[in-house]
């Protein structure tokens, strides 16, 4: 609970605002209605004190009574507080306060007093006990005891031990109330504060004084709100401790876009730049050098002349974790390929295999099934048609043929399910193939506890960073041996680094490559438009009237509103109409961003408008039938980032349960915030799953998103149909803007001398 301290507000009985734009209300909190302890959203009914009262006639509740909603961390009943926000008036419940701040303010009579001791926050306290204590204590009992608990001795029926736990409480509250209103006083909410708290502990006022940028340790809170509070609590500008806090929060935001380290240049200039000069280069410098020593980044000198200045341009700057998963990926990998390798398979076994399986394979796709198979570590890569299936298909069957145990994988479920569905066979994703262990918050395959697969298939290798790599490279020892499948054309990793493309440059590991397209028919454009958006050309286009294609663009010239509107036509009638597909369970929007009225937001609220059923509740965001996607790894629910569902029932409390791939989870009110609504959803997120028909919006305002690798993901996430929706000239950017974004990476370089080492 945002709490603060005993004065008293100014008596208010209208809605006129106070200094800082926000209207004061204070009473004594009499019922906690609803406490979400994640969200911490509350409704609380409040007694005024005199010269309080709401502005707005009609409550439903007890006259005199004043119902307040907001977030407040632990209220507790029988309390004084002091709320700051704004009168306003339910639809249902009448007039509420509907508050930012709550403040605890001291009882201030032997009655509030009492109410307060005998809450449920003081264990083994009732009401007699606590009338006991304040008629030896008085009004000041509060004070008295946190002085010196021994004068709650004689209190009749107080036990020893209880009596020594309320003191430690009672100064428990007290920290914990003064750190609240610290943390509000510079800006920071009640969720916030509760994570700060979680994070540092009830007492870190000090810590927070002494370097604000000790914040930005909480996971919650950025550079920007560390920041704020160290420059009101005086920091100086230049201030050596702000200038190493800048750097990191370079470098971390660096790894949001990809990149595993930056160079010292480019770390130095974006440091500046987020300083807006208000530090010289030398002291930045100086600031990046303190980081180095106090092992807060690690600069990688690998292999540069003994004479280079230490802190070079191109000189790596990483942060230690990175630096650490890319150096174990690179020596683990090395280490599988120093191994010995026997071929699982040769000639005559894969014709039997052809032969069982009624297929006839091109030369080129013999050559790459007898390299996999070959080689304690190897790379099959390729684009959309060219058999990529089929191989994989068949190397499982032939090592499995050969006595072999076979793992399958993929970093996440919808990919995973779909190698399960091509190969016959159970696949999971990376996440669950090595347990999470809520105990320790790590996995329960690593190094000490490996996997023991004779061959483990790893497939859309595209979509996996650098650090979830290392974890699964780690769990494998030799003699077992790891295939890699992965589209060296689709987006790279959400997460930092860029494995597979690094993979192909260091040219060390044996590599398949497919480039001869089989999987199409006469009529199929979707796999031959693919390969014409890699090669710079615009799709091809069925001719008019055409109405058995699998490839349409719909021209919608007049502005991202009409183009969004078309996306919604297009999606939940023509479509449906048609090509005979349920809307809400088998077409797919991706674009590009989220914002704009073409962007993923603005259409899931569109399509969700659509849907069948009652009006949304008040209390929850969602409703039954709503297609959701989860957006972090939770891994007591066993649900992961990218995961789909459905909410098949919304509980009267708000509670929702979600039917995924393959279980039904419940989330709580305020356990919802992993949770987006998936109707339309970017193509980044899209990664790793395929969907009967894909729906792509594609309008100018998305022009720096417009990229082919982005375009050619889009297309290549569709199975039956393509409807692309929108400009022409923004159908030519999304075609001819081949520009991607380099990642600094090491591990191609890295694997190189890795595996240098292992053959010395």
């Amino acid at each position: 609970m945002t709490t603060g301290g005993s004065g008293d507000a100014r008596p208010r009985t209208g809605p006129a605002p106070d200094t800082d734009g926000l209207d004061r209300f204070q009473g004594t909190l009499e019922t906690i209605t609803f406490h979400d302890e994640k969200s911490l959203y509350s409704v609380l009914r409040l007694a005024p004190e005199p010269g309080f009262r709401a502005p707005i006639e009609g409550s439903l509740f007890a006259p005199g009574r004043v119902t307040a909603v907001g977030k407040a961390a632990g209220p507790i009943e029988g309390t004084r507080v002091r709320l700051s926000g704004r009168w306003g008036r339910h639809p249902s419940h009448g007039a509420q306060f509907e508050f930012e701040l709550l403040e605890v303010l001291t009882p201030r009579d032997e009655a509030g007093l009492i109410r307060y001791l005998s809450s449920k926050v003081f264990e083994g306290v009732g009401k007699t006990t606590a009338e006991r204590i304040v008629a030896k204590l008085g009004v000041e009992a509060l004070d008295k005891i946190r002085a010196d608990p021994k004068v709650l001795e004689g209190v009749k029926g107080l036990r020893r031990d209880t009596a020594q736990t309320l003191a430690t409480q009672l100064v428990d509250q007290a920290q914990l109330h003064t750190t609240h209103a610290f943390l509000a006083r510079h800006g920071i909410g009640p969720l916030t504060a509760q994570a700060v708290i979680q994070r540092l502990g009830p007492a870190c006022e000090e810590q927070i004084q002494a370097n604000p940028y000790v914040l930005m340790r909480v996971p919650t809170v950025g550079f920007a709100t560390a920041d704020k509070v160290a420059l009101a609590l005086g920091t100086a500008e230049d201030a050596p401790m702000r200038l190493r806090a800048v750097m990191l929060h370079a470098l971390d935001r660096a790894t949001q876009d990809g990149h595993v380290f930056l160079p010292v240049g480019k770390l130095l200039e974006r440091a500046a730049g987020l300083l807006a000069g208000r530090a010289s280069r030398a002291a930045i410098g100086s600031a990046l050098e303190a980081l180095e020593l106090a092992r807060e980044v690690v600069l990688d000198r690998t292999e540069r002349p003994a004479e280079e200045p230490p802190f070079a341009e191109d000189v790596p700057c990483y942060l230690p974790g990175l630096h650490d998963a890319e150096v174990r990926l690179a020596r683990g990998i090395a280490r599988l390929m120093a191994s010995p390798a026997a071929p699982l398979a040769d000639e005559r076994l894969l014709a039997e295999a052809e032969a069982a399986a009624k297929i006839e394979l091109h030369v080129h796709q013999r050559d790459a099934v007898l390299k996999l198979l070959a080689s304690p570590v190897a790379l099959l890569t390729g684009g959309p048609g060219v058999g990529k299936t089929t191989i994989i298909r068949l190397v499982a069957n032939l090592a499995a043929a050969s006595g072999n145990d076979i793992l399958l994988a993929s970093p996440t479920g919808r990919a995973a399910k779909r190698l399960a569905e091509a190969t016959g066979r159970d696949a999971s994703t990376i996440h669950r193939l090595l347990r999470f262990d809520p105990e320790t918050g790590g996995f329960v395959h690593g190094r000490e506890k490996p996997l023991a697969p004779a061959v483990l298939v790893v497939d859309e290798v595209s979509m996996l960073d650098v650090a979830l790599a290392r974890r699964l490279i780690d769990a494998v020892e030799a003699p077992s041996r790891v295939i890699f499948v992965g589209d060296p054309d689709q987006l790279p990793a959400v997460g930092p680094g860029a494995v597979l493309a690094d993979l192909l440059a260091s040219a060390a590991v044996p590599t398949a490559r497919l480039t001869q397209v089989f999987r199409q028919d006469d009529r199929s454009l979707i796999v031959s438009n693919a390969h014409l958006v890699l090669e710079g050309r615009e799709p091809r286009l069925p001719p008019r009237g055409v109405v058995d294609s699998d490839f349409y663009f719909f021209a919608v010239e007049n502005g991202a509103e009409a183009i969004a509107e078309r996306v919604v036509d297009v999606v939940t009638q023509r479509i449906p109409r048609s090509f005979g597909l349920d809307w809400q369970e088998d077409v797919q929007v991706l674009a590009p961003m989220y914002k704009g009225p073409a962007g993923v937001d603005a259409l899931n609220e569109r399509l969700r408008a659509h849907l069948a059923g009652d009006a949304f509740d008040t209390q929850t965001r969602y409703r039954k039938g709503d297609r959701l996607v989860q957006t972090r790894n939770d891994y007591e629910r066993e649900v992961f980032n990218g995961d789909l569902g459905r909410v098949v029932r919304v509980d009267g409390d708000g509670a929702i349960h979600v039917r995924f791939q393959d279980k039904e989870v419940a989330y709580g009110r305020g356990e919802q915030g992993d949770l987006q609504p998936a109707f339309a959803m970017t193509v980044h997120r899209s990664q790793g799953g395929e969907f009967p028909a894909v729906v792509f919006p594609l309008t100018s305002q998305h022009a720096h998103m417009l990229q082919r690798n982005l375009f050619y993901t889009a297309i290549t996430r569709a199975r039956r149909l393509v409807v692309l929706v929108g400009e022409r000239r923004a159908l030519r950017m999304a075609v001819e803007n081949a520009s991607q974004a380099r990642r600094f990476s090491g591990l191609a370089a890295r694997l190189v001398r890795a595996l240098d080492t292992e053959g010395a």
